[in-house]
């Protein structure tokens, strides 16, 4: 049960990212029916239901707007061949919380590890050095130059990474340090998750910038970061008035790629939202699931989701886990009321409900047949 507990990886090292990346997805359970439920026995069901869960929490849909990010994310690798005199480009995914600006850089990542690995092999060298195509690391709230290079080499697990907790190297010899763990081992991709948590207006975060800049120069990697309203943190803007320029030649060599909120379903003109809750609906092993189980929710669902696929996924996820347990084995309404999800979505339900309301009763309005005087 200890070791079940543990088997989710943890990116920022390198082992964790490997298992992540080299694990297949999770196939789905095989649904049965409530008939078929029933038969099993207490120990058996258990089993089942653990698997449907684990399915649940962890499969992914791939939208329209996803699947054009990382397309672009495959035009920006694969032109980045340049040689060591010039700088190559850089991209980050810009979205508000719970979009999934995260789970597509670790998409693509997992994506470009298994190509680098499949062209060149597990090791370099001729055996004597792991290949690493891929690296992942994260900002904090109180990142510093030396703060960003020893996340690189914890990643790497190089014993550099403990004496620098020491203080035994210098900010710069910390720096050509991680930049040799990426070069030896062949990192052709540096992930750099949550960037928005730089503070671009201090002069550490003017430092940090400059690194970020300088790692650029340094290393045969193409940098992918995410962050959230990156047009507000200075990060990306093209004059300041203290006369910087390490954000104004970043602008330059970033690529922005967002993620916006989907459009309420009577706007969306695509019909990408009810083809989302369509795609859904085949993945959710339920004995009693069907076609239009949440596509005709497709207001409803809106409203209590704001649009945000994240909190879509959890209301969805935890309803799963709550008819697995009480025996309904579908999703209706009624289960969704008794589900609570974040409170950003929660705060805005009413108003949602009240927009959707007012523009469907706009189009009955317009649709009813005139009644002319005789």
């Amino acid at each position: 049960m200890i070791e079940g507990l543990r088997r989710d990886p943890l990116l920022s090292r390198y082992e964790g990212w490997r298992a992540f990346a080299e694990t297949p997805p999770q196939s789905p359970p095989e649904r049965l029916t409530a008939g078929a439920l029933r038969q099993l026995s207490n120990e058996a069901r258990d089993e089942y239901n653990e698997r449907r869960g684990s399915y649940h929490s962890t499969f992914l849909v791939r939208t329209p707007a996803v699947g054009r990010i990382l397309t672009h994310l495959w035009d920006l690798v694969e032109s980045s061949r340049q040689g060591p005199d010039r700088v190559k480009g850089a991209a980050v995914i810009d979205a508000p919380p719970a979009l999934g600006k995260s789970t597509v850089a670790n998409a693509f990542g997992r994506e470009f590890h298994l190509q680098q690995v499949h062209r060149h092999g597990s090791t370099l060298d001729g055996g004597q050095t792991e290949h690493i195509p891929v690296c992942r690391v994260g900002f904090t709230g109180s990142m510093t130059t030396r703060a960003l290079n020893e996340s690189i080499l914890n990643f790497y697990a190089h014993p550099a990474a403990d004496s620098a907790r020491n203080r035994y190297l210098r900010n710069r010899n910390l720096a050509t340090v991680a930049a040799d763990c990426v070069h030896r081992h062949g990192t052709r991709l540096i992930i750099v998750d949550d960037v928005h948590f730089l503070r671009i207006h201090t002069q550490e975060g003017v430092a940090v910038a400059n690194e970020l800049k300088w790692l650029a120069n340094e290393y045969p990697a193409t940098f992918l970061f995410t962050g959230v309203d990156m047009g507000r943190t200075g990060l990306l803007s093209e004059g300041h008035r203290d006369g910087r320029t390490a954000m104004s030649q970043t602008a330059r060599r970033w690529t922005l790629l967002s993620l916006e909120p989907f459009k309420p379903p009577a706007l969306d003109e695509q019909r990408t939202w009810d083809s989302l809750l369509a795609t859904i609906e085949v993945k959710l092993v339920l004995a009693h699931a069907g076609p239009g189980m949440l596509r005709n929710e497709s207001d409803y669902l809106y409203a209590r989701s704001s649009g945000i696929i994240g909190s879509l996924f959890e209301l969805i996820i935890r309803a799963c886990a709550r008819a697995i347990r009480n025996g309904d084995e579908r999703l209706t309404r009624e289960l969704f009321e008794e589900v609570r999800i974040d409170a950003a979505a929660e705060d805005r339900r009413a108003p949602l409900e009240a927009e959707l309301a007012a523009h469907a009763s706009a189009k009955r309005q317009l649709t009813r047949p005139s009644v002319l005087n005789p």
